[in-house]
């Protein structure tokens, strides 16, 4: 019965889905969803299309518990919920023949018949979840995250500008260009020229609509595809538009100029299979674009010594004395009830548990998160690192956590530890020495450890082995 109201459910918000892909490719339906990606960029193409559906003003969600427990802020009574969907993979126990490692042949028995082994196979499922906008709680006051919106005439225009050109691959340069073109990127020469003599904010929305094009349309992308697959002008076109707009949105570029009106024409005799993979090549792109460049603008702010003011969030209380930090460990970061979590860790175990999660096991993005405890308002968990990078970007602008010698040593911990994970795959590769048993064994004697130390605060009898290496540990002593 569960199982049924559950699928019934899923089916609801997927048709909802289905019609409302088909309807979005209306002129102000279509800038609705590129406004809600540029807020929603490290969301599946699925939830941004669900989200602009139900509630376009959403700049912030979150689960009930999360608003409540991380944020210190209530969902308002009577606020509706935004329902998108959440994976829940799960595992079934099948029974399959045993295989010769040498001949790849069914193994048999004594008796002819073939010897079976159970295996594990892992599913991929989702569930719908309830997630409120910002707008919809009140309570404690957030920390504005991501970088300065650039408005009007293009505030800190340089600092934009420069993050531009170090995220696009190639070069970018300024030139005189006859005739209407307000700038183009060459193909055969890997260049982009923008026109010379623009206003910042056209300049600007020039750049970002070449590099899309850059990014998707260059001779390497198109070689790439198959054949038969190759995009026309028009198409390349609504990509690179729609990819400009969601970028120049997420950074408050004026976007009022921007106009869809063949949108639908594009749009008209292709399927919704078609569609979604147009709009998740877009959103894909719009995506790894806002990353970069946010994270270059940090870089620059840095090397500027730019250190952004919040006085707004000033320390309740100086640090205690017996001020702590540990540190969690989600396999989903999004939706960490989700999946495995660990918390009450060092880094190194932390580092340990995330490095045996595999990646591809949930549609979520792993990843490992603090928990300070120092007095101040914002005591509790953040996140430190998602799918191998530092979320230094978000740390940096909350004052409490750029003066915490806790919260900073973490971050130089974390990216040493990085460091040696990246310089030890380079000698493993080099090396060769090491085989893969070797390797495997090595992880599992490290989570060993881990499930043993959990046993131990738990209260639970360790394994025989542990406790045969305590008595050798006291012998050797």
């Amino acid at each position: 019965m569960a199982e049924n109201k559950r699928y019934d459910r899923v089916k609801e918000i997927t048709d909802q889905l289905e019609q409302g892909i088909q309807e979005l490719f209306d002129s102000e339906r279509y800038k609705t969803w590129l406004t809600t990606m540029s807020r929603f960029h490290d969301y599946s193409l699925n939830n941004t299309l669900l989200i602009a559906l139900q509630k376009p003003d959403a700049t912030l969600v979150a689960g009930y518990s999360t608003w409540k427990n991380q944020f210190g802020r209530q969902v308002q009574k009577g606020e509706k919920a935004i329902r998108i969907l959440a994976p829940t993979p799960y595992k079934q126990r099948i029974d399959k023949e045993k295989l010769d490692p040498d001949t790849r042949m069914p193994l048999r028995d004594k008796d002819g018949k073939p010897v079976t082994e159970t295996q594990e196979i892992l599913h991929t499922a989702f569930k719908v979840v309830n997630v409120f906008d910002v707008s919809q709680t009140e309570g404690r006051d957030l920390p504005t995250l991501g970088v300065d919106e650039l408005s009007g005439e293009v505030r800190d225009f340089d600092l934009f500008f420069e993050a531009l050109k170090r995220v696009c691959p190639v070069p970018i340069k300024l030139t005189k260009i006859e005739g209407g073109a307000k700038g183009y990127f060459h193909l055969q020469e890997n260049r982009i020229a923008i026109k010379k003599g623009m206003s910042q904010l056209q300049t600007a929305k020039t750049a970002v609509h070449e590099m899309a094009h850059q990014k998707l349309h260059s001779l390497k992308q198109q070689g790439e595809k198959k054949e038969g697959s190759r995009l026309t002008r028009n198409a390349k076109e609504v990509e690179a538009e729609s990819v400009a707009f969601t970028v120049c949105q997420r950074f408050g570029l004026d976007t009022s100029d921007y106009s869809f009106a063949y949108i639908a024409g594009w749009s008209q005799g292709k399927d919704t299979p078609e569609l979604k993979a147009s709009l998740r090549t877009i959103r894909q792109a719009s995506a790894e674009l806002i990353d970069a460049i946010e994270e270059q603008m940090q870089l620059l702010q840095k090397e500027q010594e730019f250190q952004p003011v919040h006085p707004e969030y000033e320390k309740e209380q100086e640090l205690s004395a017996d001020a702590k930090i540990t540190f969690y460990v989600a396999e989903c970061m999004e939706f960490p009830e989700l999946g495995e979590f660990h918390k009450n860790l060092t880094l190194p175990e932390a580092f340990a548990i995330y490095n045996s999660i595999p990646a591809e096991r949930m549609h979520g993005v792993k990843g490992i998160g603090f928990d300070l405890r120092d007095g101040s308002i914002y005591d509790g968990e953040f996140p430190l690192m998602e799918a191998g990078k530092l979320a230094t970007d978000s740390i940096d602008l909350v004052e409490d956590y750029r003066e915490s010698p806790l919260v900073q040593q973490a971050v130089a911990d974390c990216r040493s530890l990085l460091e040696e994970k990246k310089q030890q795959a380079v000698l493993d590769v080099a090396d060769g020495a090491r085989t893969p048993a070797a390797k495997s064994d090595g992880k599992r004697s490290v989570l060993t450890d881990l499930r043993n130390k959990k046993s131990r605060v738990n209260g639970v009898n360790a394994p025989k082995e542990q406790n045969r290496s305590k008595r050798e540990e006291m012998e050797q002593a």
